[in-house]
């Protein structure tokens, strides 16, 4: 309000001054601009409100005002008592007019033509569109922080709820899932005062299968003045969405409340391209289904505009929508998420990759969903989010054992990574296990001498350096390597992955002498095949360095 009084008073009182309140429906549009009113009616000769929908609506109830501002006023024709406000308008400077609920290209244009004949006054706009012609002056209205919702809820339900020691954490956990929406907080603490509840029994209702009642209930005496739940207040916005609007809005729906990045736009997965995703996010931000951030390449659509658009969809068909999206994060999430210069790409997609996984898990969809599910696992391992990652692996190991059959090759790969966890959190006899069931899949399915099988010993030949059974360890590093060397070449990344083993074996039994040599050819394959400054060569040159600093070391470089 204070932001709005500063714009309206640098334009003074001779000219018209418009501004447009805009944002989400539900966000507290008019009664912002009611409140602003109010607290400056002494700056103004006149407080005048009039419901603009449409624009038939506009006329009809600018006409209304004739009633209070002329009231001797001695006819009935609309159209001679529209010209008379207008008239009284321009005669009596330094009124303040609100437009309400403008939500469409037609009535904002019927107002574009209204300021034509306006002048010497302060005319404020409310509407969900956010693309105003050069006439208003944009003001974006965004949900309450959650201190100021905390604040609301406890002095809305003040002497009408049932108290308790942790009203200050609950209202605080209400205030987080209905994410400062300032008409939802309205009606929850409506709710919570018409029923005499706790604020603990508040959620109890939000999160059980109460829940559709709750977010549709409404009362029509509550302080806004509302005439809709928050349920169905975004059904006109949506209605007026382009085909391509109302797919991207019901494939949003299945990801996390998170900022979305921009990237995710030029996937191309399905009909992307087709559907023109850009253009259909400029459609949503156009309603203010979606908010564009000011600081960088990312939008975000509010959690409960997600809540009821799903819960709508799942009265028709959720799952073309649900699999679009699980399609759309799996094609956009790296798959080489262990890799450091992927992780930026890869942790924003991390939350929208949770969200669906457990979407689709829920609706037994298991594909892609087992294949999403290991490679966030992978970027969660990367990172040493160990229990995080096991919990995906353990789950996607049991989807594509449902889909694929215990012993086929896809199995193998979610059984690595699973060990992987288990050897990292001390539990090794688990990991050996998993490890020598993955390297006979792949043996019975490839054969002993493929690169596949490779991988396998040379993960079970760690494992056992790590236990410290160097003499079992040796000869499977030894034939990971040569089952490498003639596959894929002398020189391929592999080959220099099995050498660095091979290497830190060799450095633990003090044969210097053979390890040395191995570690820089292995150091030179990844600087050819990568570049000098590849986190890869970095591992390289570490290892190197650490076998070089071994006892004896100055003797050998001597030479």
């Amino acid at each position: 309000m204070q932001q709005l009084h500063e714009s309206l008073s640098r334009g003074g009182q001779t000219a018209i001054t418009s501004k447009a309140l805009y944002g989400l429906g539900g966000i507290g549009k008019t009664r912002v601009a009611v409140e602003y009113a109010w607290r400056y009616r002494d700056e103004y000769s006149a407080l005048l409100f009039v419901v603009a929908e449409t624009p038939e609506a506009l006329q009809r109830n600018l006409a209304t005002l004739a009633a209070t501002l002329l009231p001797g006023l001695d006819t009935t024709d609309e159209s001679a008592r529209l010209q008379a406000v207008l008239g009284w308008l321009a005669a009596n400077p330094g009124w303040f007019l609100i437009l309400d609920n403008l939500d469409t290209r037609v009535a904002l244009a019927e107002a574009d033509a209204l300021l034509a004949k306006l002048s010497g006054g302060h005319l404020v706009i409310t509407s969900r569109r956010a693309d105003f012609s050069a006439y208003f002056e944009p003001l974006h209205l965004d949900v309450l922080t959650i201190d100021d919702a905390v604040d609301f809820l406890l002095e809305r339900t003040k002497g009408r709820r049932r108290s308790a020691k942790d009203d200050l954490e609950k209202a605080r956990t209400i205030a987080v899932e209905l994410d400062g929406l300032a008409l939802m907080l309205e009606q929850a603490g409506a709710y919570i005062a018409k029923h005499r509840l706790m604020f603990d029994s508040y959620l109890e209702r939000w999160r059980s299968a109460q829940h559709d009642s709750v977010l549709s209930w409404f009362d029509k005496d509550t302080a806004t003045g509302y005439p809709r739940a928050v349920a169905v207040t975004w059904q006109t916005s949506v209605a007026q969405l382009t085909e391509p609007g109302r797919r991207l809005l019901e494939r949003l729906v299945w990801l996390a409340p998170e900022k979305v990045p921009e990237f995710l736009l030029d996937v191309p997965v399905d009909d992307a391209e087709a559907e023109r995703l850009h253009d259909a996010l400029i459609d949503l931000a156009a309603y203010s289904l979606v908010t564009l951030d000011a600081e960088g390449p990312f939008f975000l659509v509010h959690r409960l505009v997600q809540d009821v658009t799903r819960r709508l969809l799942l009265n028709e068909d959720p799952q073309a929508s649900l699999n679009a999206a699980l399609k759309w994060i799996a094609a956009g999430f790296p798959q080489n998420s262990d890799d450091v210069r992927q992780w930026p790409k890869a942790e924003v997609l991390a939350p929208h990759a949770r969200a669906v996984c457990t979407y689709a898990d829920q609706a037994g969809i298991t594909t892609p969903t087992s294949t999403l599910m290991n490679e966030l696992g992978i970027l969660l391992c990367s990172k040493d989010l160990n229990s995080d990652a096991e919990l995906l692996y353990r789950r996607a190991l049991a989807l594509r054992e449902q889909t694929d059959g215990p012993d086929a090759p896809s199995i193998a790969t979610h059984l690595n990574n699973l060990a992987q966890v288990l050897q990292d959190t001390n539990r090794e006899g688990e990991a050996e296990a998993l490890m020598r069931r993955a390297l006979a899949i792949d043996e019975a399915n490839f054969g002993r001498d493929h690169s596949r099988v490779a991988i396998r010993l040379s993960n079970l030949a760690v494992l056992l350096k790590d236990l410290g059974r160097h003499a079992e360890a040796e000869p499977l590093m030894r034939r990971a390597l040569e089952i490498d060397e003639t596959t894929s070449g002398l020189d391929h990344p592999n080959v220099a992955i099995r050498l660095n083993n091979l290497v830190t074996l060799l450095h633990e039994a003090r044969k210097y002498a053979e390890a040395e040599p191995m570690m820089v050819r292995a150091l030179e394959i990844d600087e050819k095949c990568f570049g000098r400054d590849h986190p890869k060569v970095a591992i390289r040159l570490h290892n190197l360095a650490k076998l070089l600093k071994a006892p004896n070391a100055w003797a050998r470089q001597s030479h």
